[in-house]
C-alpha cells in the first residue's frame, strides 16, 4: 500500500529530434507558403475540400508566421469545414514517416455534438489516412503548436492535407507554418522497446487494440514463442469457450468442448500443425498458463482452433442424409427449422475497370458475438521453416484465422463470409486446417481452391473472396461439401454484373450448391431461389456510385456504412496492390461504424456475463509487418527487463515492532467533555486518534504503512484546508457555518500532538495517560491545562512545551534533513542532520532506510539542529526522511482524489483527441455520469484537449483523461514527475508497460496551482474503461492500477525527505 519511490524526471514535450537516428526530410513543395500567387493563393497548395454556412478561406498570409515571410491561413465563417492539400509527394509503401507542422489558431472550435466520427479543429493528415486518423489537434485560441503524426506509408503517391474541421463542422480560424514530412528509421519511436515482448525469435507488441505476434521457425519452435507470447490471453479465451457451453459448469462446458474437439477433429489436422500447437499448448504452460488448476494441453489449443468447425456441426447435422432422411413422423405444424445466422461478415474485391488505378482493392469485415469477439485481436505474423510467409488476423494460439483475412508472401489475399452450412463429411480434414494450409503454401488462386477442396469436410461453407496481385486477379470461391463454384474474374470479369467489384455477404449464390441443402427435417420443401439481401443491394450501390474509382478510401468508407457494418461488427479491414505488396494493410478494431458494444444483460451480441469486456473502437492501425520485423530485430539485444527487477524490499521494523502492536483493549473508552471551545482540539481528536489505532492491523508492519497513510491523509487534508481558508491555532477553535477550518485544523493538529506524545511516551504510558484522563473527566468538562497535568503526572515528565506546540502555533515544522554516507571499519555509517525553521519543534520521527535486500526502520527524536549516526552492514542506497508522516510539514503538492468532492464545480474533464478519439470520448462520458451518480449530482463539463484555452486551464480544476499517447495536453503538462511514453509511463522510477496498466495522480495544475490536476491515463483504451469503471473513493495521492485493481497507492513524499545516495 504504502511506497516510498520516488522519480524527478519529467519527458513530455514533443522533440522533433528525439530519435537515435537521423531521420530523412522528404521534399515537399513549398513547405512553408513561402512561394504566393497573385491572387493570394500559395503555389503548389490547393483547396481540396469545402464545406461552410458562410464561407471558408485559404490563402496565403504574412503577418502571422512561424518562421520564414508566409504562412497559410484556413477560415471558416459561421460553421463548415476546409482543407488544403499539397502537391504529390513519393513514400516507400511499408516505411514509417512522421508528418509534422506548427499550427496557430484563434477561435478554433469543433462541433461539440458531434459523435461516430467526434469533430476535431485544426489538425493534419496524409490523403490516404483513413478517416479515424489524424495528427493531435489544435484549437482555441493558441500560440504556435508544433503536432505530428507517425505513420507507415500505404501507398507510394500521397498527399498532405491541412484541415479545419475534421470528421464535423468548425469554425474560427488556423495557421499552418512549417511543414514537414520525414521518414524515420528509429522504429522505436512508434513501438518503444518498453511495450515490446520477447520469446526466442518471436515477440509482441500492441497497436491500437491488436496484439501484434511475429513467430518464425519449425512448427513446434513457433508454436512455443506464440504460446509464450498471448498466455494469458489464450486462458481468458478459453474461460469464456468454457462458459458459453455451460453457463452454470464453465470447467464442465470446456471437458465437453474437448472431448468432441479431440474425437471428431484432432486426428484429422496435418501433422505440421499438430506440431505447431503442441509448440503452442508447452509455451503457454511453460508461461504458468492455466485452466481450472491444470496446464495447458495439445488438445486445448486443438480446441480452440476446432470450436468454429464444432459451432457448425449443428446446422451440417440438419442437412446430412440419413437413412430415414424425407419421412415425416409428426405433423407439419411441428415441423421445427433452426435459422441460421445469417449475417456473419461482409467482404469485397475489386479489380480492373472497377478501382482507380485497375490495382485490386480488398476488404473484409468480421462479424461474432462480442463476449468472445473482443479476443479476436490478434494479428498473426509467420515466417514458417517451409511455405510463404503469412499474416492472418486472428484469436490468441489461432494457427488459422477464424475471422477469416490472410496476406502471403506469394501475393495471395484470402477472405471469408460464411454461408448456410452444408452437409459434413466427418473422415476429412478441418477448415481450420485447409485454410491455414492454403494461407501458407498457394501462390495462385488456383492453388487456393485446390487446398480447400483437397479432403474437405463440408464444414464452416463459406465464400472465399480470393485476390492475386502478381495477376490483378479476383475471385470468389462457394465451397460447399460436395459442390463448389469459383467466379474469378480472369474469366468473366462481371459474373454478378459489376465489371471487376465481386462482393460476399453469406448469401449462397450458386444453384447447385444450394441443392446441398435439400435434405430437409420431414422432406419439407427448400426454396433454391436466390434472393439478394440488403447487403446485396448496398453494395451494388456502392459499385453504381463508385465505379472506376474505388480505393483503399472508398472501402474504408463502404466499412462505415449501414447495413454493410452491423451491430456485432468487430472490426475491418483493407488492403491493395500496393499494400499487399509489402503484406500491409489497415485493420480497425471495433466497429468501423465507430459505435462502441458494452455488456449489457440479455443483449445477443455481447450478453453481461462474467469477464465480459466492451467492444471499443480504436480507430484504423497500419500493420507493416516486413518492415517492423526488419527492425526490431536489430534491436534484440536492447531489449528491455521486465518490472520485477523493481520490487520493493521487505520492510524490517525490528526493535520498533511493538510501536505498531496496539492492543484494542488498552484503548481509552467515553467521552470528555470540554471546558472552552479552546479543548474542541482534543475531543476530535481524541476520538480521531481512537479510531486510527482501533483499525491497525495485526501484522506490525503492516500496520506501520496504515498508521503512515492515515497521518498522511490528515497533514494533507491540513494544508488543503489552510491553502483555500487560511490557518489558526489549535486552541482558536470555535464554531462556524461558512468554513471547515475552525472545525478541521484544531483536530488534525489535536490528533498529531497525541501522536507525537504516544512517540515520546512509548506505547504502555500513553495509553495510561489517556486512560486516566478518560476516567477522570469521563462526561465531565476538562481544559487543556488539566489535559497536560495528568499527563505530567502519570508520564513523570514535563509536558506542557511539547504539547503547546501544536495547539498554539499556526502553521508546520519545517524539517530539512541531510545524508552522509561513509565506509565504516565494520559495514556503512549512515550521519543524518536534520535542520529546521523557526520556530523550531521538539519531535519523533521514523527513518526509512533502504539497503539492496531490506528496508529497515529508524526512530529518530528532533530537537531543533540535530545529527544522530546509524550503522549498517550493507551500504545504504534511498533515504526516506519522516517515513510515516509522524510530522506534518509543507508540501508543494498537497492534492488528493477527495479534492474533487471539495470543490466540483470547477472541474472540467479534458479528453483526448488523438488516434483513439472515439474510445477516450465514449469512456470519458462514462466518466462523467459515473462521478455526477457517485456524489456531485451534476455532469462536470467535458473539453477537447485540443480546444482547452489558457484561462480555461487557469481557472479550473481539470480532470485530464485518456490513454497517454491519444491526450495531446499530457504534451502541455509540466512538473509532473511522470515520464510519459508511447503506451507506456515511468512513474516513481518503476516503468510500466503492459497494456493493462493505468495511473491516476492527483497534482497541481501547471497553469495555477492553486488549482488541481487530476491525471487519469491508461496504457489502453481498455485499461483506461477498467480503471474508470467504478468510483475508487481510497485513492490517495496516486494509484497505479492493474486492470480494474489497485496496484499500489500512496502520497507524494515532501520536496527533499526521499533521498537517493546511488
Amino acid at each position: 500500500m504504502r511506497s516510498t519511490l520516488i522519480v524527478t524526471v519529467l519527458v513530455v514535450v514533443l522533440n522533433p529530434a528525439s530519435s537515435a537516428l537521423s531521420d530523412e526530410e522528404i521534399p515537399l513543395a513549398n513547405p512553408g507558403f513561402e512561394r504566393v500567387a497573385p491572387d493570394d493563393s500559395v503555389i503548389d497548395w490547393s483547396r481540396d475540400i469545402e464545406r461552410s454556412s458562410e464561407g471558408s478561406t485559404v490563402v496565403a498570409s504574412t503577418d502571422t508566421v512561424h518562421g520564414g515571410v508566409g504562412s497559410l491561413r484556413l477560415a471558416v465563417r459561421g460553421h463548415g469545414t476546409v482543407t488544403a492539400e499539397s502537391s504529390p509527394v513519393v513514400l516507400e509503401v511499408g516505411k514509417l514517416y512522421r508528418l509534422s507542422a506548427w499550427i496557430r489558431t484563434e477561435g478554433a472550435i469543433s462541433d461539440a455534438m458531434t459523435k461516430y466520427p467526434t469533430a476535431v479543429p485544426a489538425c493534419l493528415t496524409m490523403a490516404s489516412f483513413p478517416f479515424t486518423n489524424h495528427s493531435q489537434a489544435v484549437g482555441g485560441n493558441s500560440d504556435w503548436t508544433r503536432v505530428e503524426s507517425l505513420f507507415f506509408a500505404t501507398q507510394r503517391e500521397d498527399r498532405v492535407r491541412l484541415h479545419l474541421g475534421r470528421n464535423g463542422n468548425a469554425r474560427g480560424s488556423a495557421w499552418f507554418d512549417d511543414v514537414r514530412l520525414d521518414r524515420v528509421d528509429d522504429i522505436t519511436e512508434y513501438i518503444p522497446l518498453e511495450t515490446v515482448r520477447w520469446s526466442g525469435k518471436g515477440f509482441r507488441y500492441n497497436d491500437r487494440g491488436w496484439i501484434v505476434v511475429h513467430i518464425e521457425g519449425e512448427p513446434y519452435e513457433r508454436g512455443h514463442q506464440y504460446g509464450s507470447l498471448v498466455a494469458e490471453e489464450i486462458v481468458s479465451y478459453i474461460g469464456k469457450l468454457g462458459l458459453l457451453a455451460n453457463e452454470a459448469e464453465p470447467e464442465a462446458g470446456w471437458r465437453r468442448l474437448r472431448f468432441e474437439c479431440d474425437t471428431l477433429f484432432l486426428r484429422t489436422y496435418d501433422e505440421e500443425y499438430l506440431r505447431e500447437m503442441k509448440g503452442i499448448a508447452d509455451g503457454a504452460a511453460a508461461a504458468g498458463a492455466e485452466a481450472w488448476g491444470r496446464s495447458l494441453d495439445l488438445v486445448d489449443i486443438v480446441t480452440i482452433n476446432s470450436v468454429v468447425d464444432l459451432g457448425q456441426l449443428e446446422d451440417a447435422i440438419e442437412v446430412t442424409p440419413n437413412a430415414l432422411t424425407g419421412e415425416a413422423f409428426v405433423a407439419p405444424d411441428e415441423e421445427i427449422g433452426i435459422a441460421p445466422e445469417k449475417h456473419s461478415c461482409s467482404a469485397f474485391a475489386a479489380t480492373g475497370p472497377a478501382t482507380t488505378t485497375g490495382d485490386i482493392v480488398f476488404g473484409q469485415i468480421f462479424m461474432w458475438g462480442g463476449y468472445t469477439g473482443v479476443h479476436w485481436n490478434v494479428i498473426a505474423d509467420v515466417i514458417p521453416a517451409e511455405g510463404h510467409r503469412l499474416v492472418y488476423h486472428t484469436f490468441p494460439g489461432g494457427i488459422h484465422s477464424g475471422a477469416d483475412f490472410y496476406l502471403n508472401s506469394a501475393g495471395i489475399i484470402i477472405g471469408e463470409t460464411t454461408v448456410s452450412q452444408t452437409p459434413w463429411e466427418p473422415d476429412s480434414t478441418p477448415q481450420s486446417n485447409r485454410i491455414r494450409k492454403a494461407a501458407q503454401y498457394a501462390s495462385s488462386i488456383d492453388d487456393v481452391e485446390r487446398i480447400l477442396w483437397d479432403g474437405n469436410n463440408g464444414m464452416y461453407t463459406n465464400d472465399w473472396p480470393i485476390a492475386d496481385i502478381k495477376t490483378g486477379e479476383v475471385a470468389i470461391l462457394l465451397l460447399g461439401t460436395h459442390s463448389k463454384k469459383l467466379w474469378r474474374t480472369g474469366e468473366d470479369m462481371a459474373p454478378f454484373g459489376t465489371p471487376g467489384f465481386l462482393w460476399a455477404n453469406n448469401n449462397n449464390r450458386d444453384p447447385e450448391v444450394r441443392k446441398e441443402y435439400l435434405a430437409q427435417p420431414y422432406d419439407r420443401p427448400f426454396d433454391l431461389m436466390y434472393s439478394p439481401w440488403n447487403r446485396d443491394i448496398a453494395f451494388n450501390e456502392f459499385y453504381k456510385k463508385n465505379a472506376g474509382a474505388i480505393d483503399a478510401m472508398a472501402g474504408v468508407d463502404l466499412w462505415a456504412t449501414s447495413p454493410i457494418n452491423r451491430a456485432h461488427a468487430c472490426d475491418g479491414k483493407i488492403t491493395t496492390t500496393e499494400m499487399a505488396e509489402q503484406m500491409v494493410f489497415l485493420a480497425h478494431h471495433g466497429k468501423v461504424t465507430l459505435r462502441e458494444k458494452f455488456p449489457t444483460k440479455g443483449w445477443r451480441y455481447l450478453p453481461d456475463l462474467p469477464g465480459a469486456e466492451p467492444h471499443l473502437s480504436l480507430g484504423y492501425a497500419t500493420l507493416s509487418p516486413i518492415h517492423v520485423n526488419e527492425q526490431l530485430q536489430t534491436l534484440r539485444d536492447e531489449r528491455v527487463g521486465t518490472d520485477e527487477a523493481f520490487e520493493k524490499p521487505e520492510l524490517v521494523l525490528g526493535a520498533l515492532e511493538s510501536e505498531f502492536e496496539i492492543e484494542r483493549e488498552d484503548l481509552w473508552r467515553r467521552t470528555v467533555f470540554p471546558a472552552s471551545p479552546a479543548e474542541s482540539w482534543f475531543i476530535s481528536a481524541s476520538a480521531a486518534y481512537w479510531q486510527i489505532l482501533d483499525g491497525l492491523d495485526d501484522d506490525p508492519a503492516v500496520a506501520a504503512g496504515e498508521l503512515g497513510d492515515a497521518l498522511a491523509d490528515l497533514s494533507v487534508r491540513y494544508l488543503y484546508t489552510v491553502s483555500r481558508e487560511g490557518d489558526l491555532a489549535a486552541l482558536d477553535a470555535h464554531r462556524a457555518y461558512d468554513r471547515y477550518g475552525p472545525y478541521l485544523v484544531p483536530r488534525i493538529k489535536g490528533t498529531f500532538a497525541l501522536h507525537q506524545l504516544r512517540l515520546l511516551l512509548g506505547n504502555e504510558r500513553f495509553l495510561d495517560v489517556m486512560r486516566k484522563v478518560h476516567q477522570r473527566f469521563a462526561e465531565l468538562e476538562m481544559s487543556t491545562a488539566d489535559f497536560i497535568a495528568v499527563a505530567e503526572e502519570v508520564s513523570g515528565e514535563p509536558l506542557d512545551g511539547f504539547i503547546r506546540q501544536w495547539l498554539e502555533r499556526e502553521g508546520l515544522p519545517l524539517l530539512v534533513p541531510s545524508i552522509e554516507v561513509k565506509e565504516a571499519k565494520k559495514g556503512w555509517k549512515l550521519k543524518l542532520k536534520s535542520a529546521q525553521g523557526d520556530p523550531a519543534y521538539r519531535v519523533v520521527t521514523h527513518v526509512e532506510v533502504t539497503m539492496e535486500d531490506e528496508r529497515i526502520l529508524k526512530r529518530v527524536e528532533i530537537d531543533g539542529e540535530t545529527e544522530v549516526e546509524f550503522l549498517f552492514d550493507e551500504k545504504p542506497t534511498r533515504v526516506v526522511f519522516n517515513a510515516l508522516d509522524d510530522v506534518p510539514v509543507p508540501r508543494e503538492n498537497f492534492y488528493v482524489w477527495k479534492n474533487f468532492i471539495d470543490d466540483f464545480h470547477s472541474t472540467l474533464i479534458v479528453y483526448g483527441t488523438a488516434s483513439q478519439i472515439e474510445a477516450n470520448h465514449t469512456l470519458a462520458r462514462r466518466w462523467q455520469r459515473l462521478v455526477a451518480d457517485t456524489y456531485v449530482e451534476i455532469l462536470p463539463p467535458l473539453v477537447k484537449d485540443a480546444e482547452i484555452d489558457q484561462l480555461q486551464a487557469e481557472t479550473h480544476d481539470l480532470m485530464v483523461f485518456g490513454t497517454l499517447n491519444d491526450n495531446y495536453f499530457f504534451d502541455r503538462l509540466e512538473g509532473l514527475g511522470i515520464e510519459i511514453g508511447r503506451g507506456h509511463f515511468t512513474f516513481r522510477g518503476r516503468s510500466y508497460s503492459d497494456p493493462d496498466d493505468g495511473l491516476f495522480a492527483v497534482l497541481p495544475n501547471p497553469f495555477n496551482p492553486e488549482k488541481v490536476l487530476y491525471l487519469i491515463a491508461g496504457n489502453s483504451a481498455m485499461e483506461l474503461f477498467k480503471m474508470t469503471s467504478a468510483y475508487h473513493r481510497g485513492i490517495p495521492s496516486w494509484a497505479v492500477f492493474k486492470g480494474d485493481d489497485i496496484a499500489d497507492r500512496g502520497f507524494f513524499e515532501p520536496e527533499g525527505h526521499v533521498i537517493d545516495l546511488e
